[in-house]
């Protein structure tokens, strides 16, 4: 029985290939808990049996069905191009176009369906989502190879729900079909680019904004990476924010235990100077709040949880009753910035000297 799904999956691949079109087929998970889904799709289409590969019905151009958990009689179908490759596919799920084909699959009492993406259109409704398409090309290119490397690097992170990354911020944003001419360009000019580093794919983590400086990996989760280290931005002091709360709210915060707020210990920010307290790029390591019944310390992290704050590159000062927080950036701050990669761009950087500068000592690698 494996034999001949086997058997299909290389047919597939073989036409693609023929075609010179062949890429990784990225199993993204869509939806999750439902009793049922409606499904149409834009070009010929074979249904089968996921687990034996048996073909069990032929959906016509444009055809659709509904599949109901109540009524569905075996654990998985897959639906597949009979003419097409798979990248010339787009299947609509509830009401939303998705590129390649979908397996839906039972699970416990509701149904989980998955788009079955090549990755390279799988790109086109990431990189869209994750980057301006205004942004310059040079950019996008930049955003395109980290968001390939990301997901090839990632791919079976949801292995125990049966696909291999999520739709969502936990992997990489993923909308399904988006059109925009300047990431098209981008993603097509750098097809099968990912990056290395002693040959082997990298996580390829970036954020929005840093501020003015990116984070060392090991400061933020623990675990140092030789190309994920803190660099200098162009402009410094970038994407200014403020949040107030009141000193009663804050106290609040920490449990009856705590009291009220009487003073905060950290040291002043400076990007790029490391203290007792702060990182190498200057982002809060820790600060001491002092409360009328007990002393704490907090991780940056703890302040940006509890507080909803942008960043972790901030001062806080107690200002009579409200405590303020000033700080500086977007995100966590390891890897590339994306607010920067753009400034780099519009500087005359090319998207090779732009990953070079947020992932140090990696190398551009072509994998197909």
């Amino acid at each position: 029985m494996k034999k001949i799904l086997l058997l299909i999956i290389f047919l597939l691949m073989s036409r693609a290939e023929a075609a010179g079109t062949w890429q990784p087929v990225i199993r993204v998970g869509i939806l999750s808990g439902v009793k049922q889904v409606s499904l149409q799709v834009s070009a010929p289409c074979i249904m089968i049996n996921a687990a034996k590969g048996e073909v069990l019905k032929k959906i016509p151009e444009g055809g659709g069905l509904t599949v109901d958990f109540a009524h569905m009689k075996i654990n998985a179908i897959e639906i597949l191009p009979e003419k097409v490759p798979l990248k010339d596919l787009q299947v609509t799920i509830d009401g939303k176009k998705y590129y390649g084909g979908v397996n839906v699959s039972k699970v416990k009492d509701s149904l989980t369906v998955i788009n079955l993406a090549p990755l390279e259109e799988y790109l086109r409704g990431v990189v869209s989502k994750e980057m301006s398409p205004s942004f310059p090309l040079e950019a996008l290119k930049a955003q395109t190879i980290a968001a390939r490397s990301f997901a090839l690097k990632n791919r079976g992170r949801h292995a125990k729900d049966g696909y291999d990354l999520c739709n969502g911020t936990h992997c990489q944003v993923y909308v399904g079909v988006a059109n925009f001419d300047s990431v098209d360009k981008a993603i097509d000019e750098t097809r099968g680019e990912v990056l290395v580093y002693k040959e082997k794919l990298i996580d390829t983590n970036f954020h929005a904004d840093s501020g003015g400086m990116t984070e060392d990996v090991g400061d933020v989760w623990g675990t140092a990476t030789p190309y994920l280290v803190a660099v200098r931005e162009i402009i410094q002091l970038a994407a200014p924010w403020t949040v107030k709360v009141t000193a009663k709210d804050f106290s609040s915060r920490f449990g009856d235990n705590f009291g009220d707020v009487q003073s905060i210990k950290l040291s002043k920010l400076t990007i790029g100077k490391e203290a007792e307290d702060r990182t190498s790029s200057g982002r809060v390591k820790s600060a001491q709040i002092v409360g009328s019944k007990k002393t704490l310390t907090l991780t940056g992290n703890d302040f940006r949880r509890k507080f909803s704050l942008p960043s972790t590159l901030f001062d806080i000062k107690l200002d009579g009753d409200e405590i303020i927080f000033t700080g500086y950036g977007r995100g966590h701050g390891v890897g590339m910035s994306q607010i920067g990669a753009r400034d780099y761009a519009k500087d005359g950087w090319n998207y090779k000297k732009i990953l070079a500068h947020y992932y140090k000592d990696t190398k551009l690698k072509k994998l197909y």
